[in-house]
């Protein structure tokens, strides 16, 4: 029974690297992750952070927080960058990586004391944070991935695909980063992923019909005569997954002219103090309770001006004019602005005016479009999808989504998970190894497992466990290939190959 060599590493330093006493495999018990979407459907699954456990043998005490004599001691951090390695047959492959949650000893009167240790994806990590993003215009959906995971302070740990819609506006108030993303993603219907070495990914909707993804990697049969074999394979119930009914909703926008969108209520003998050399910031919002009910946010805000925006005396609301004394500086998002206001003067002063002026932006009516397959419906009922996307740009393109769509979930569309032992041989392990998310493969499930099925699958979520003796067992959840990826793309698709254009 072949078998791979892991490595599990946790940089205790902090410092990005795996140095020391970063490898902690010797230790290690048993380890198991996951990474993908929580469905194996490319509508209605959605990517979820990655998953990552380990049982650590802890006799020496050394992964117990409380312990001031382990050599680890003020290094147990949430945050710690946490990766997993296999190496077959020369090759080494990074399975996993991802941040430290949390390690839990576990005392055992009757056995070993043991410690699990337990980490997170990178969207998972991610989403600790939250964006504010200022509105933009005409921007592809790839770069406004990059956008958000800068402004969410991610580093160059990314592979973004451009994109292929451009949305007429887009901004994000006090997200968590994967709200913010899955906004983007909605909108391109494409897919937000995480990779195996700690990138996060954005596939849009035509990855997968470019190559490699247009080819199987590898066939995973029931019949004797194959090469790769699964243990177990199971179908899910593909009911929940028919809609005949798209719906998709366009939200357009007017930009006014610039006004004041928000005051500051304390004014007069109420108006605060800034002593002198210090500084105060205020949060200026807008829409307000007494904005218009189609208020959303502003195109543009404008840095308060003295004298203009703000005023500011010796004393509140009356005395020597200090107003020049005072500087104001502002941080622009969506639907807020940071003020912060400094008294540069030589004594202390009141803020006895403040404003914030900009360019509202309100939604026009909105307009919903919709495709529909009677025959469907004829024999399924009918069966609704709206689409969850807030940023489609027009009705043409809304209308390519529900057509699309529509030609797609009309219809019963397998859902298949199988299982195998990596162990099995070289081949089973490789492909243990080193298959991926999106990639292509085939399922024969024609012989013994009666399904009837025998087609093109992508795998849309992935599971491992492997044990102590490095029994290594694998689980992928997988979507039907062919109605996704049989459309004509400009550019991408040989001619002839396919009838349906893909929007």
């Amino acid at each position: 029974m072949p078998l791979a060599d892991y490595r599990l590493r946790v940089d205790w330093e902090g410092q990005g690297t795996y140095g020391g006493s970063a490898d902690v495999t010797a230790r290690t018990l048993g380890v198991s992750w996951q990474r993908g979407r929580d469905f194996a459907s490319q509508l209605i699954g959605r990517s979820v952070a990655g998953r990552f456990t380990a049982q650590i043998n802890n006799e020496s005490g050394d992964y117990s927080s409380f312990n001031a004599s382990s050599p680890l001691n003020g290094s147990l951090l949430p945050g710690r960058l946490v990766q997993v390695e296999g190496t077959a047959g020369g090759t080494s492959y990074i399975l996993w990586t991802g941040y430290l949650q949390r390690i839990v000893p576990k005392p055992d009167a009757k056995g070993i004391n043991s410690a699990s240790l337990e980490a997170i994806g990178p969207l998972g990590f991610l989403n600790q944070r939250k964006v504010d993003m200022p509105m933009v215009t005409n921007m592809l959906t790839g770069t406004a991935m990059g956008t958000i995971l800068d402004n969410a302070g991610w580093g160059t740990a990314r592979s973004l695909d451009a994109g292929r819609t451009t949305m007429t506006r887009f901004w994000a108030s006090r997200e968590p980063t994967i709200n913010a993303l899955r906004l983007v993603e909605e909108t391109e219907g494409g897919f937000v992923a995480e990779a195996k070495g700690g990138s996060i990914l954005f596939e849009d909707r035509y990855h997968r019909l470019a190559s490699p993804h247009t080819a199987s990697q590898a066939t995973f049969t029931d019949n004797p005569s194959g090469t790769l074999f699964y243990t177990g394979i199971e179908q899910e119930d593909p009911l929940p997954g028919i809609f005949n009914i798209m719906e998709a909703e366009v939200q357009l926008f007017a930009v006014g002219s610039l006004a004041t969108l928000w005051t500051l209520a304390e004014s007069g003998t109420d108006s605060p103090l800034v002593e002198k050399d210090q500084s105060k910031s205020y949060w200026a919002q807008y829409p307000t309770p007494d904005s218009p009910t189609d208020a959303v946010g502003v195109d543009a805000w404008t840095v308060p001006a003295g004298t203009t925006d703000y005023t500011a005396s010796a004393t509140a609301g009356t005395g020597t004019e200090l107003t020049a004394s005072f500087a104001a500086t502002a941080t622009r998002y969506g639907n807020s602005m940071l003020v912060t206001m400094t008294n540069n003067g030589t004594g202390d002063g009141y803020l006895t005016k403040l404003q914030a002026r900009g360019t509202p932006v309100t939604k026009l009516d909105p307009v919903k479009v919709s495709a529909e397959n009677t025959p469907s419906q004829s024999v399924y009922g009918e069966r609704t999808y709206p689409s969850p996307a807030r940023f489609i740009p027009d009705t043409g393109e809304a209308q390519d989504w529900c057509d699309w769509n529509l030609g797609i979930y009309k219809s019963p569309i397998p859902i298949v998970a199988i299982s195998f032992v990596a162990n099995r041989n070289a081949a089973h392990m490789t492909q243990a190894l080193s298959r991926d998310i999106s990639d292509r493969i085939t399922i024969v499930g024609t012989g013994s497992a009666g399904l009837g099925v025998a087609e093109g699958f992508f795998i849309e979520a992935e599971h491992h466990r492997v044990d102590s003796h490095r029994t290594h067992i694998v689980t992928w959840e997988c979507s039907q290939a062919a109605r996704y990826s049989d459309a004509w793309v400009l550019d991408m698709s040989a001619l002839g190959t396919s009838t349906r254009l893909a929007y």
